[in-house]
């Protein structure tokens, strides 16, 4: 279907004085326009997510040698292609962030199913730990315990007793550097000094833990499925990604094998109080600093998609604008972010949420500033910005360069396709997300662009490297000015290809959004302590039953 042809800059750029409400009672104007007319159709649920449904559906089927249900996999994933791309042309929202996630959930929820049943089997490939208790005399770890081999590791991105971590893609291992102090709003969960046992650890005499293939169960299944299809990172099942806590030492003596000695440097893991406080510190300030940027940005017409040719109150305004943009985008996934540890660990907890509320399960999803100083552009994509979504990306570059095109993964040639591939991935996500909104965004040539500008700048930082290595240069440049070269690096390039993103997200409305529901400054300023107003959802009749649902309107 078409999309709309009026974008929010043609719609506010002629009031230099419009506030955020006045955008968005255009836009819903727009959009109830577009509806009528029959442009597009509201996002219903259920009706157009179905499918993560159809892909936990297929999963939950029991175990079975039939080739029918092995193959049964192809027509699922092309339903889900069907009823996830007609959402992305069809359906619109007069809020910009359920818009915006139309685009990038159900472009998500393709890529995911792929990576589960198709770049893999999601029925045979997977194994979760879990933990088996001994009533009486238990047979032996050997019969229990399926042999994985490997060394064990922090979180440094190596490999953990049968945790297949996976290096950054296309990026050839290095010698760790040594860390360096970084000052960040996330979690310092990692520092040694504050770390403190999680439980006690249990006799092995009470309990084992075991890699916990397909379950037969139904409930047990349902649980393994359900924590497969929502848990992106793999914590604790067989492709846990880097950048998060090893299983405790107890529990990887068990799973190590017997062949293979324990690890000799056991890892200590938070508290369920050190977890709480550090995280809600955390959220308080992301907090402050989230409303602080919401006032800020509030005074810049191009934060209110008027585009960015409008007069901006800051100087140097291309590049404040960027920083602002950056700013509020990391503290708006973090202020996010920060709720799982706090609502599901600390909250709900054990009591609840059994096994799933353990702490080691909770590291942080930023990584330490000092990746970016270390390693340049492969740092800030591969050690520092969240990996919330990495599994999947290296999947599908695993499975093109892997098993389509047979390129090995440490051949050069190998990995830059696996490099090039996963970016792509990431720029159609973005681009999706563009396109299912309401406003003036270029989703080819704004966000697409942007993620695949991404790997040529790491491919060309990383041949310069070589190249000095190579000539004996790298070696005579001392190790301070090679740390401040990858930061000038990383700053002039996301100067010149920031934009691109920036402006999506500005084009798109997406800094129009309330994140918090109280904003101190905007209350002192006498302009209102409550920001949130309006129905969050309502109920919407289709033409037949299996159409109506809910629609999500924002807050």
């Amino acid at each position: 279907m078409p999309r709309i042809s009026v974008g929010l800059i043609g719609i506010v750029y002629m009031a230099a004085s419009i506030t955020t409400h006045e955008v968005l009672d255009q836009l819903q104007s727009k959009y109830e326009a577009a509806i009528d007319a029959g442009n597009y159709q509201p996002f219903v649920w259920p009706h157009r997510a179905l499918g993560p449904y159809l892909l936990i559906l297929y999963l939950l089927l029991p175990p079975s040698p039939s080739p029918a249900v092995h193959y049964a996999r192809y027509p699922v994933f092309a339903l889900i292609i069907y009823v996830s791309v007609t959402a992305i042309l069809d359906c619109r929202s007069p809020a910009v962030t359920v818009g915006y996630g139309i685009g990038l959930l159900n472009a998500w929820t393709i890529l995911w199913t792929a990576t589960l049943i198709i770049f893999n089997d999601g029925r045979r490939d997977y194994k979760r730990i879990e933990r088996q208790r001994r009533l009486d005399e238990a047979p032996s770890v050997e019969g229990l315990v399926e042999n994985v081999q490997g060394d064990t590791s922090a979180l440094d991105g190596s490999t953990t007793d049968g945790l297949k971590l996976v290096h950054p893609v296309g990026e050839l291992p290095e010698p760790e550097p040594e860390p360096s102090a970084t000052i960040d709003l996330a979690p310092k969960l990692e520092s040694p000094e504050i770390f403190a046992a999680q439980e006690p650890i249990p006799s092995s005499s009470q309990e084992i833990y075991t890699w916990q293939p397909f379950p037969d169960n139904i409930l047990h299944r349902l649980d393994f499925i359900l924590d497969l299809v929502t848990n992106f990172r793999g914590l604790r099942w067989t492709h846990q990604g880097p950048g998060t806590y090893p299983a405790p030492q107890h529990i990887r003596e068990t799973l190590t094998n017997p062949e293979t000695p324990p690890s000799l440097h056991p890892t200590k893991y938070p508290s369920y109080s050190l977890l709480f406080t550090s995280n809600l510190q955390s959220f308080v300030l992301c907090s402050l600093t989230l409303d602080t940027l919401k006032y800020v940005t509030s005074l810049d017409p191009y934060f209110l998609a008027q585009g960015q040719n409008t007069p901006s109150p800051f100087p140097i305004a291309r590049t404040t604008r960027l920083i602002l943009s950056l700013l509020f985008t990391y503290t708006s996934l973090l202020n996010i972010f920060l709720l799982a540890p706090l609502v599901l660990a600390c909250t709900f907890g054990p009591r609840i949420l059994g096994p799933h509320a353990s702490t080691w399960l909770y590291p942080p999803y930023y990584g330490p500033l000092s990746s970016i100083a270390d390693k340049g552009l492969a740092g800030l994509w591969g050690g520092w910005w969240h990996q919330l979504f990495r599994y999947a990306f290296e999947a599908a570059g695993e499975f093109i360069g892997g098993k389509v095109l047979r390129l090995s993964k440490n051949s050069i040639s190998g990995g830059v396709v696996r490099s090039l591939v996963a970016f792509v991935c990431s720029g159609i996500l973005h681009a999706c997300a563009s396109y299912t909104v309401l406003g003036g965004t270029h989703p080819v040539r704004g966000s697409f662009l942007f993620f695949v500008l991404q790997p040529v700048g790491i491919i060309a930082q990383r041949a310069l490297s070589i190249y000095l290595k190579q000539k004996g240069y790298r070696e005579a440049i001392p190790p301070w000015m090679r740390k401040t070269g990858n930061v000038l690096v990383v700053v002039l390039w996301c100067r010149v290809t920031g934009p691109l993103i920036a402006d999506e997200f500005a084009a798109a409305g997406i800094w129009l959004y309330e994140p918090l529901p109280v904003s101190l400054v905007k209350g002192v300023k006498g302009e209102g302590w409550w920001r949130w107003g309006g129905p969050w959802v309502r109920w919407y009749s289709g033409d037949r039953w299996w159409r109506s649902g809910l629609v999500f309107l924002g807050g």
